[in-house]
């Protein structure tokens, strides 16, 4: 999935007035994106989810995913 696609479907969804949080966040020369679904975080590494961390805090979800890496 491009970024392109991705910040076109997050337009969309804004325009039903439904949020989509997603954080970008580059650790050790990867780039991982923690996006917000159903209650949880799931970390995104090259658009393969890599793990599902359960907190609706993006900065918690942040401190999880680095001290299980």
């Amino acid at each position: 999935m491009s970024t392109a696609t991705d910040r076109l479907s997050q337009a969309a969804l804004r325009r039903h007035h439904i949020g989509v949080k997603t954080k970008g966040l580059r650790y050790r020369g990867d780039l991982y994106v923690f996006r917000y679904n159903a209650g949880h975080y799931d970390v995104f590494l090259n658009n393969d989810r890599v793990m599902s961390l359960n907190t609706s805090n993006v900065q918690e979800a942040i401190q999880l995913f680095k001290q299980q890496a």
